[in-house]
């Protein structure tokens, strides 16, 4: 058994691994498609708002002045957090346990980085950005729920937006149906990738060329061949 009440010691299962470089990670990996390597936006584009305005449940990290990382769960109902403009998101503030790990960490370091899930659909939306913490009320009572004004409420300047596959989703079979019917009515009902797509087409089609309409088929095939 292992005596977890008494001061970590010296030297930890850590240290019975040795750390590798970049290089090697690449060597490992290879390189990323140029259409995934180049997906990074600095904003948040049409269908990327519907998905954060259907979006129940993300993650906020932070990081404080010392590189240390804190990553919080919130859920909230569908549109709490709002897309003021394209490079700007309003995330309110519930009340919880006060600790307000995220707002000591935000006030010394501003970075963040947040990823957003829809019920029901296989990828998610991730936004890295600065944030500010503020207690502006009319701001507050925009993002209020159940007539109850937000606490406070985090800006967040986008610096890239992008989508991310849905092979963790998939490999965690995440989702159950959900009654509320909230995949369907993101994606109308039609494939996650026409959106994509459309919103990113210049781009995409400088990169995938004649494959940008089977953009869909090539990541269900991802998905079917290369999950694990």
């Amino acid at each position: 058994m292992w005596d977890y009440r008494r001061p970590a010691p010296e030297r930890t299962a850590a240290d019975d691994y040795t750390p590798i470089s970049m290089e090697r990670v690449r060597e490992i990996l290879g390189e990323p498609q140029p259409f995934i390597a180049e997906k990074k936006e600095p904003f948040i584009g049409d269908f990327m708002r519907r998905f954060i305005a259907h979006s129940t449940f993300f993650c906020l990290a932070t990081v404080d002045e010392t590189g240390a990382v804190d990553a919080s769960p919130k859920g909230d109902p569908p549109g709490s957090v709002r897309i003021l403009d394209p490079w700007t998101l309003a995330v309110p503030d519930r009340p919880g346990n006060r600790t307000a790990d995220t707002f000591e960490n935000i006030t010394r370091s501003p970075g963040v980085g947040m990823v957003f899930f829809v019920p029901g659909v296989r990828e998610t939306v991730r936004v890295n950005g600065d944030a500010f913490v503020t207690d502006d009320p009319d701001l507050l009572q925009r993002l209020g729920a159940e007539g109850k004004p937000a606490v406070l409420a985090t800006i967040v300047k986008v610096r890239e937006a992008f989508f991310q596959c849905g092979k963790a989703v998939i490999r965690a079979r995440l989702w159950e149906d959900d009654p509320r019917g909230l995949s369907g009515s993101l994606t109308l009902n039609r494939d996650f990738y026409a959106h994509v797509t459309a919103q990113m087409a210049e781009k995409m089609a400088a990169n995938l060329g004649e494959g940008l309409g089977s953009l869909g088929t090539i990541v269900q095939h991802h998905y079917d061949t290369e999950l694990f």
